[in-house]
């Protein structure tokens, strides 16, 4: 029973982990990710794709104005990431239909989530 103990104790910690673990690989790869921030223009179909960039892998990378997302997950429902968004703190100005949070992380750097 003890064992038992220490294995569920030891996976909530891993599993509690996992988010931080992801904040760390993210902030080590955002030179390699505002190299790609600064060349990607709008309407760009070669970053609309899944790619590796640093650490991460990343389903989409999108500009929306001074913006560029840099999507993890959601599959386009619910999406989630990183924002790139150097000139102003992004606030939830886009489609009223969409509740967008931004959370600062460092610099330029914001985690993003999108609710439909």
């Amino acid at each position: 029973m003890k064992k038992l103990a220490t294995c569920l104790v030891l996976a909530s910690v891993a599993v509690a982990s996992c988010g931080y673990l992801t904040d760390q690989r993210v902030i080590r790869s955002f030179p390699e990710m505002e190299r790609v921030a600064r060349a990607t223009v709008p309407d760009d179909r070669m970053r609309a794709r899944p790619q590796r960039i640093g650490e991460v892998e990343f389903q989409n990378v999108h500009r929306e104005g001074d913006r560029v997302y840099f999507e993890v997950g959601g599959n386009g429902v619910d999406p989630y990431g990183y924002v790139w968004s150097p000139g102003r703190v992004p606030v939830d100005d886009s489609n009223p239909a969409v509740a967008s949070t931004f959370r600062h992380m460092q610099g330029p750097w914001y985690r993003w989530s999108d609710s439909y």
